[in-house]
């Protein structure tokens, strides 16, 4: 009796297992075509009471991807993606700072090329079907292990796994930030005077890419200890501020799979700044404070609470 009853759990649990690898599978086929997938549409973008609507399109170029969107409230703005470099457009610097901030959560590409590792701190559920943008879609949720982290909902669409729809969610469920499709068109975009922007200044903004080898120079002389499991290295550099060669600016890039993290430690001035928390765009938030002669900034898209708990916890030891 007690074989019989071993051999149905085993039978009731390898299907289950299968469908969960599957799962993953998918998320990280969506993964892919939130960055390729040609396309034309519009979305909203909801975050603290504010809504905010962009149009983009997404074509093959010489470098690879290029993409263009436009803000079509509030700032005038474009961010345009030309293989793995991002360009800020805007009629003057004002505009140009604000599409630098909207440049930071790029919809729908809001996860990460290289999801090594999100298993170790999130778990993933399928949940029911669902239509956005006149398109059946269905749910896929990220939910973080610990009540550190936000959890990931992501309604993908059954014909290229594009996400339609996601919502980032606080360890109790709320919605804190959220992006949907209004119209789309999966088809590549035929006039490629679609890609050029209207705006005569730009603004450099950053390498697209999220999965650079960490170089090593940013972690000379300096060890961090205390960031939560699950957080790995990946990108370690130095800089000079302007006029302060003296003064480096260190710069470590840590991820879980899901979370960008980015640790800044600078020497501290004359006048130590105190601690602060802010949310600085939609799900992304920054901590700043003192610690042994250095300024430590936190930036990351974790709740507020902890990335001032985690402002405290860390520890960085001089070699």
């Amino acid at each position: 009796m007690r074989l019989k009853h071993l051999t149905a759990i085993v039978c009731i649990a390898l299907p289950a297992l299968a469908h969960a690898a599957d799962d993953w599978q998918t998320l990280k086929k969506s993964a892919q075509a939130s960055r390729n997938q040609v396309l034309t549409g519009t979305y909203l973008h909801q975050m603290s009471g504010v809504v905010e609507t962009f149009h983009i399109v997404r074509g093959a170029g010489a470098e690879g991807v290029i993409e263009l969107r436009q803000s079509l409230d509030g700032t005038p703005r474009e961010i345009v993606r030309n293989g793995s470099e991002l360009t800020g457009y805007g009629p003057d610097k004002k505009a140009l700072m604000a599409a630098k901030v909207s440049a930071m959560r790029l919809f729908p590409a809001l996860l990460p090329d290289d999801m090594a590792g999100v298993a170790e701190s999130y778990t993933l559920q399928r949940l029911a079907g669902d239509r956005v943008a006149q398109r059946e879609c269905d749910w896929l949720e990220l939910k973080a292990k610990d009540r550190a982290r936000y959890g990931l909902r992501l309604c993908l669409d059954r014909a290229s796994l594009l996400p339609l729809k996601i919502m980032t969610l606080s360890p109790t469920q709320e919605p804190v930030e959220q992006y949907m499709f209004t119209e789309l068109d999966l088809a590549a975009p035929k006039d490629r005077n679609q890609f050029k922007p209207h705006y005569p200044l730009s603004l450099p903004i950053r390498n697209a890419s999220t999965s650079v080898p960490p170089s090593g120079a940013g972690m000379d002389g300096v060890e961090v200890r205390g960031l939560p499991s699950g957080f790995r290295l990946i990108r370690a550099l130095q800089r000079s501020l302007p006029g302060q060669a003296e003064h480096p600016v260190r710069h470590l890039v840590y991820t879980d799979g899901l979370v960008m993290l980015s640790l800044f430690i600078e020497p501290a001035t004359a006048e130590p700044r105190a601690e602060r928390v802010s949310t600085l765009y939609g799900a992304v938030a920054m901590a700043s404070g003192s610690q042994g002669g250095m300024q430590l900034t936190l930036v990351g898209d974790l709740p507020e609470a902890s990335m001032m708990s985690l402002l405290k916890s860390i520890r960085v030891v001089q070699k």
